[in-house]
This record gives C-alpha cells, structure tokens and sequence, in this order.
C-alpha cells in the first residue's frame, strides 16, 4: 500500500532552525501562522468559533529515524520512539494543539506554535475539550518529570536564546 499526502497549506513561525525550536507547544510555542491554499478555505467555515485547533503536519527538517531515543525531557533515559514524542519518527508526523487567535481570508493567525517555519500542513482538526482531554490520563515516565524544574530550565534557556536572537 502506498499513502500519498498533499499538504494543504504552510506554518509560519519564528523557528528556522530545528536546534531552535520548542519542545511543545504550550511550553515554549510562539506566535505564527498558517497559511491555508485557497483551494480549501471553504473548510474553514465555522472554525471561528474555536478557541483552538489541532494541527498535524510534516515534519519537513527531519530525515533520520531512531526507534529509541533519549527526548529532551528525559536525557538520561532512552526511550522507545512511541513512548516519546520525539522528532525522529517513521513518517516524520507532528501534531500540535494552536490557540486560534483570528482568520483573515486564508490566513489562521495562532499562538503556542512550535513547529518551524515553512513547515507543511496536512491537516486541522478543531481541538474539541469533549473528545481531545482525558481524565486522570496515566502518561508513563512523563509522570515522573519535575515540571517545576523543567519549566525553569526552559525559562532560562528562553533568556539565552532570545539574547542570542538580539545579538
């Protein structure tokens, strides 16, 4: 069987560089856009209505693939690439919850984008809180993680990298 997919339109972010980018998008995601071909604008009726949508694309910068791989929230620990969500899958997949600011024309400007700029866009779904949220979800080694560790870490190396960006 051969799959074959069209994207349908462009992500624009302030990432071009894949060492640059966020690891998620609620944690260190940016303001950016999609840029949707005009042959599907009409699928956008409605979406307005939305604080937030779902956006799956191509990860379009990666070509290797790892099978285990030690993701950045656990760099002491490898992991199985399905149990991770790192970059270096099979079909270079990404999938990202925006908050869905405004449309203008063919143009959805979002915030807390992580994926780089020019990436391809395969598809929108809107984020619907009564079937994209799970109760009391059990998330493996993630469980584990110090969040309030993480997120100074990340504080702090937002400050390096926004000096680095000005200089």
């Amino acid at each position: 069987m051969q799959i074959h997919l069209e994207p349908i339109g462009t992500i624009n972010s302030p990432f071009m560089n894949p060492k640059c980018a966020p690891r998620q998008a609620q944690i260190e995601g940016e303001d950016g856009s999609i840029v949707l071909k005009n042959e599907y604008c009409a699928g956008l009726e409605g979406l307005t209505d939305f604080s937030h949508i779902i956006a799956i694309y191509y990860l379009h910068k990666e070509s290797e693939v790892k099978l285990k791989a030690k993701p950045c929230f656990d760099p002491y620990q490898e992991h199985g690439i399905f149990a991770s969500r790192f970059t270096k899958r099979p079909n270079h997949i990404g999938i990202s919850i925006f908050r869905l600011n405004s449309i203008e024309n063919n143009i959805l400007y979002c915030s807390d984008v992580d994926a780089l700029n020019d990436t391809p866009l395969l598809d929108i779904k809107p984020y619907v809180k009564y079937f994209d949220q799970v109760n009391d979800p059990v998330c493996g080694w993630y469980d584990a993680i110090d969040w309030k560790e993480i997120a100074e870490q990340f504080y702090q190396n937002r400050i390096s990298y926004t000096s680095e960006k000005i200089a």
